[in-house]
C-alpha cells in the first residue's frame, strides 16, 4: 500500500512543473503567433483598437472602465507588436472603515430609523389653597378677618391667616428632550425634562395693614396648636408679611413602545388609521421646594414696649421618586397629521427629606431652631399627555399638546411644617417642627415642539 505521503509530493511535482512550464513560454515568447493546438491564443494588433470589455452592473459601486483610460492608444504607448488579450477588474472606491461589514449595515439601519424631538414646557405645580397656619376656634374659615388681641390694651384689631391660592399660578419654563429608535417589535423612548425655578410670592405692607376702616386688617395672623391642640396662641406682624415659594422638578424616563399586531386593533407603526400600542418603562423624578416666611411685629405703646423684630421661618423639602410604569399609547395616524393620547401608570418609591428653620418665632430672644425629617414611603405616579403631530415634510413633524403629571405621598413645605407650640416653654424653646405629612403632586402644563426624523 502506496503511503499518502508519497501520493501529496507526487501531485504537488506534477503542479509545480506545468507552472514552470507556462513561465517558460511566457519568457522566452518571440512575438510569432502561437500555433495551433498551444496554450494562448493571441489576438492580432490593430490600431485605435482596445479588446471588448464587459462590465457587469453588480456591484454597481464599481466605477466606469472609462475613468481609467482603457481606450488608450496601445501603438503609441506600447509600441507595435502582438498582445495577448488582457483580463482587468476595477476595485471599489474605498467607502471607509467597516464599509460593507455587519456592523456597518447595523448602525446605518440604527441611525435611518431614529428619531428626536425637543419641546418647550409651560408647566406650573401650584400648592393649592393651603392656610399657612392651624385652625382657630373663633371661625371655621381663618382665612377672613377675626378679631386679634391688642397687645397695649387699646381698640380692637382684626387680623387673618394668609394661605398659597395665589403662589405658582403662572408657572415656569421647561424643555423636554426625546430620543428613539424604531425596531420591527417596538421602539425604544428615552426623554429628559427639566423646569426653571417658579418663584412666586404673595406679601402685605403698611399700605394693606391700615385696619377695618380702610376694607383691611390691622394684622396678618399664623396661628398655632398649644401642644397639638386648638388655641389662641398665634404670631402677629404688623409691619410687613411676606411668602416666597420656590418649586422646581426634573426627571428621565425611558420605556419600550411594544407593537402588537393583534390586541384591540392591528397595529403596524407606520400604518395609517387608528393604532394602540402598550408601553412599560421606568422613571426617576426629583422634586425640590421651599417656603420662607417673613414678618416684622413692633408695639411701642405696649407696657413695656415691644420694639421691631423679625421673625423668619423657612421650610424645605426634596422627592426623590423611583418609579416602574406601565401605559397605552392611542395614536391616530394621517398622512398630514397624528393625534395621540397617552395614559401612564406607576407605582415606586419615593426617598424625602424635609427641614423646618425658624428664627425669632416666639420674640425677640427666641434663637434659632432646626428641626428635620427623612422617609421612604410608597409612591404611585399618574401620567396623561395628549397630542397633536403636524407633519410638515417627511422628515419634520411641528406638535403641540399638553402634560398631566400626579404623584402621591409627596412631602411639601406647607404640610411637612406643624404649627404647633408646647405650653413648656413660651419663649425660646422649639415652636414650629418639620413632621412627616405628605400630600399630593400635581404638575401640568402645555408642550410645544418639533421632531426631526433622520434620513
Amino acid at each position: 500500500m502506496v503511503n499518502p505521503a508519497y501520493r501529496l509530493m507526487l501531485g504537488m511535482i506534477v503542479i509545480l512543473s506545468g507552472i514552470g512550464l507556462r513561465s517558460a513560454q511566457a519568457q522566452y515568447n518571440t512575438g510569432t503567433p502561437a500555433q495551433p493546438g498551444t496554450m494562448f491564443t493571441s489576438a492580432p494588433y490593430q490600431p485605435q483598437y482596445s479588446p471588448e470589455q464587459n462590465y457587469g452592473t453588480d456591484p454597481e459601486y464599481y466605477q466606469s472602465m472609462d475613468q481609467y483610460a482603457s481606450g488608450y492608444n496601445r501603438g503609441s504607448y506600447y509600441g507595435a507588436g502582438d498582445q495577448s488579450e488582457m483580463i482587468t477588474r476595477v476595485l471599489p472606491v474605498d467607502r471607509g472603515w467597516a464599509y460593507d461589514h455587519p456592523a456597518d449595515g447595523f448602525f446605518k439601519n440604527i441611525v435611518s430609523n431614529s428619531w428626536m424631538r425637543v419641546e418647550y414646557l409651560l408647566w406650573k405645580s401650584p400648592p393649592g389653597n393651603q392656610l399657612v397656619g392651624a385652625p382657630i376656634t373663633a371661625t371655621s374659615d381663618p382665612r377672613q378677618p377675626f378679631t386679634a388681641f391688642d397687645t397695649s390694651g387699646g381698640a380692637t384689631l382684626s387680623t387673618k391667616v394668609a394661605d398659597l391660592s395665589t403662589i405658582g399660578r403662572e408657572g415656569s419654563n421647561g424643555i423636554r428632550g426625546t430620543f428613539g429608535i424604531d425596531f420591527n417589535n417596538g421602539s425604544i423612548e428615552t426623554s429628559f425634562f427639566g423646569m426653571d425655578s417658579d418663584v412666586s410670592s404673595v406679601s402685605y405692607g403698611a399700605a394693606e395693614l391700615l385696619g377695618a376702616n380702610f376694607g383691611q386688617t390691622n394684622q396678618i395672623t399664623i396661628t398655632t396648636l398649644l401642644d397639638g391642640q386648638i388655641n389662641d396662641i398665634r404670631r402677629n406682624f404688623n409691619q410687613k408679611y411676606a411668602i416666597q415659594y420656590q418649586s422646581s422638578a426634573w426627571g428621565a424616563q425611558s420605556n419600550y413602545v411594544i407593537n402588537t399586531e393583534r390586541l384591540f386593533f392591528r397595529t403596524y407603526y407606520g400604518a395609517g388609521g387608528l393604532q394602540i400600542r402598550p408601553l412599560v418603562g421606568f422613571r426617576y423624578l426629583k422634586i425640590g421646594e421651599e417656603m420662607i416666611i417673613q414678618g416684622s411685629f413692633e408695639n411701642l405703646d405696649a407696657t413695656p414696649p415691644i420694639p421691631l423684630f423679625e421673625t423668619t421661618v423657612n421650610s424645605a423639602t426634596s422627592n426623590k421618586l423611583y418609579v416602574p410604569q406601565a401605559g397605552i399609547r392611542m395614536e391616530f395616524v394621517h398622512p398630514w397629521f397624528t393625534i395621540s393620547a397617552e395614559p401612564k401608570v406607576g407605582f415606586g418609591v419615593n426617598n424625602y427629606n424635609g427641614s423646618v428653620l425658624t428664627n425669632q418665632f416666639l420674640g425677640a430672644t427666641d434663637p434659632i431652631h432646626v428641626t428635620q425629617i427623612s422617609n421612604t414611603r410608597f409612591a404611585p405616579t399618574f401620567e396623561f399627555g395628549v397630542n397633536a403631530r403636524i407633519h410638515l415634510s417627511e422628515n419634520f413633524t411641528f406638535n403641540v399638546g399638553y402634560n398631566f403629571l400626579w404623584a402621591n405621598h409627596i412631602a411639601r413645605p406647607g404640610s411637612t411644617t406643624f404649627y404647633n407650640v408646647s405650653s413648656s416653654n413660651l419663649t425660646d424653646g422649639v415652636s414650629l417642627r418639620a413632621q412627616d405629612s405628605l400630600e399630593s403632586y400635581k404638575l401640568h402644563g402645555l408642550v410645544i415642539g418639533g421632531e426631526i426624523r433622520l434620513p
